[in-house]
């Protein structure tokens, strides 16, 4: 067999184990560039890509390993590998590299996946521009569609292109350490679905910082709890909290026995308002999680008089309440008043039936009269239900402006909620909307007649590893059946290890960029897929707004530099030397000014 003289040829594959090749280089192997036809290439580096001919077809490969541990263990022992003559040798002096198959080629058709495997000296050659355009060309029906990002960084004039169907119903994870472009990224990719080329694009993004406002801003709707010029406001009703939570933030902890009692209570009053809705839900359908309005100021007035009510002896013996002093007012939150009870056994009398759940109701008390849970306890006069249940918008109308008012880009800004309830917040926002299209079917409206992108950006603080909360329900649901019913997800967090390894196992596409933490690489590699996970080893070394993309909706493992967004957001971090170097100093009446915003609760 005589050796090849073609300048792209390294070396030849003699272990192959399902898709992972190792490749004994050849002893004249350049390691510094190498021109091919003008080009000029570097030879084994990480992430490069290489091509084994095998007849018609072209096998690709990605490097994912350099150096002695490439070689089979019986190598590096410096045993003898038995081949045929022309290639047996010992490994001494030799090189090694491991890739890793990912697709193959016919008649200059790519396609991800491989149909056939090499055998043992099968030639292995680099892959030159020609190749790579092969490998990044549009799809089998010719039409391109995809989005860009960037472009190829291993080769000039190449672009970056996802599949959109699959990075939408497929999900994806952006990942990150602080600095490294997660913001820029996501508001690359936000433009491009606010583009001119999809006029009827839907994306809900969650938004912890408040920073992709600027983004495509004539073709976005943002939701802010203190609502700036141009804003609109966000209103999470309580009624449509599910009773478990609502029952936790209002009252704070009860017994389980109390707890019973307030969810009968619940479930009366939510019939009762059901009866006199325009499109009555039947009684036996509703339970204390349906999103039905009830007045939670009388739900606490009623627990609150049963607590306060003193006993005299009625007309026929029985026990009933004194007369009332002094009537409260429910939309007030004021008690009413009855004659304090007698000690010993003189009348009135003690409730023996008080539930001893005072402190509870001061608690709840508090909590709905507080200004920062104003969006959840007083979400205006269109969505808070009178004393008898009635609202003037449901549910629908909440939903259709987050997603159905005809902008393409809709930022929930939830960077005022209070830390102890955003998660049950954003539980709640994701699965009012997810709930909305899974019932929606074969609506206009539903997911899978127009689907619908939910960014999930500092995932981390939502999704942490650990105890199962209402987010992780419902983030985990969206990600196992969101697919079916045109519903994908998004998730963008700095640190993976945090995240529950779930909701990661089902993202099909993984964007990460650099990386530095031990733990935070090891769970991304083991979220990568095929055999890919030896390149979790680049991201130390990636460059700030450089990313490696594998999965889906990349079919090709490709190191990317990321293009730089138009709203400007991957210039957001202060310049210290600049602003150090002025003579200026902030106004005293700042000081004042912003000890009242956080008074108030308010940055208007």
């Amino acid at each position: 067999k005589m050796p090849t003289t073609d300048p792209t040829y390294v070396g030849a594959g003699c272990l192959c184990c399902g898709g992972v090749i190792r490749v004994k280089l050849r002893q004249d192997l350049p390691t510094t560039l190498v021109l091919v036809a003008g080009e000029s290439y570097r030879v084994g580096q990480i992430g490069g890509f290489f091509r084994i001919p095998l007849g018609y077809a072209q096998l690709y490969a990605v490097c994912s390993q350099v150096g002695a541990d490439a070689a089979p263990a019986a190598d590096r022992e410096s045993e003898r590998i038995e081949r045929d003559d022309a290639l047996s040798i010992t490994s001494d002096g030799f090189k090694w590299m491991t890739i890793v198959l990912f697709g193959e080629s016919v008649a200059n058709s790519f396609e991800r996946g491989v149909g056939q495997y090499p055998t043992v000296g099968d030639e292995v050659h680099f892959v030159t521009n020609r190749d790579l355009k092969v490998i990044y060309g549009t799809g089998t029906d010719g039409k391109d569609k995809a989005i860009t990002l960037g472009t190829i960084a291993s080769a000039s004039g190449i672009m970056a292109k996802l599949d959109l169907s699959r990075l939408v119903t497929r999900h994806s994870a952006i990942v990150g350490s602080t600095g490294a472009g997660k913001s820029n990224l996501v508001s690359v990719m936000l433009e491009q679905f606010a583009s001119d080329m999809f006029p009827a694009s839907r994306v809900l993004v969650i938004d912890p910082h408040g920073e992709y406002g600027d983004v495509k801003p004539e073709k976005t709707s943002v939701f802010s709890i203190s609502p700036a010029q141009g804003q609109r406001k966000l209103v999470v009703p309580f009624w449509a909290i599910p009773c478990d939570v609502l029952i936790s933030i209002t009252f704070g902890g009860m017994t389980p026995g109390n707890e019973a009692v307030v969810r009968d209570l619940i479930v009366e009053m939510k019939r009762d308002a059901a009866s006199k809705m325009k499109n009555p839900t039947p009684p036996e359908k509703i339970t204390a999680d349906s999103p039905i309005p009830f007045s939670i100021k009388k739900l606490w007035f009623v627990l609150d008089d049963f607590e306060r009510m003193t006993m005299v002896t009625g007309a026929g013996g029985e026990k009933v309440a004194s007369a009332i002093v002094k009537n409260g007012d429910p939309n007030k939150l004021i008690s009413n008043v009855y004659t304090p009870y007698s000690p010993g056994s003189k009348e009135p009398m003690k409730n023996p039936g008080q539930r001893a759940i005072s402190k509870q109701l001061e608690f709840a008390r508090g909590r709905i009269t507080d200004s920062s849970y104003a969006f959840i306890y007083e979400p205006g006069d269109d969505f808070s239900p009178k004393l008898t249940g009635e609202v003037e918008k449901d549910l629908d109308d909440l939903v259709f402006e987050w997603i159905g008012s005809g902008t393409k880009l809709n930022i929930l800004d939830v960077s005022e909620l209070p830390s102890d309830i955003a998660s049950d917040v954003v539980a709640l926002l994701l699965r009012a909307v997810y709930d909305m299209l899974f019932w929606a079917e074969s609506l206009s409206a539903s997911g899978k007649n127009q689907p619908l992108l939910i960014v999930l950006d500092e995932a981390h603080r939502f999704l942490p590893d650990g105890p199962k909360s209402l987010c992780h329900e419902v983030v985990t649901k969206i990600a196992k059946e969101g697919r079916k019913y045109g519903v994908g997800l998004s998730i963008v967090t700095q640190r993976p290890s945090e995240i529950d390894a779930t909701v990661l196992s089902q993202c099909g596409t993984m964007i990460s960029l650099r990386t530095t933490n031990p733990g935070d690489r090891s769970r991304i590699g083991s979220c990568f897929p095929d055999d890919l996970g030896g390149l979790v080893d680049l991201l130390p070394s990636l460059r700030t707004g450089e990313a490696l993309l594998v999965g889906e909706a990349m079919a090709v493992p490709s190191r990317v530099r990321i293009s730089v967004s138009k709203s400007g957001l991957s210039r957001t971090d202060p310049n210290v030397f600049d602003l150090w170097s002025k003579h200026e100093w902030p106004d005293a009446g700042d000081y004042t000014k912003a000890l009242s915003r956080w008074r108030v609760q308010s940055k208007g």
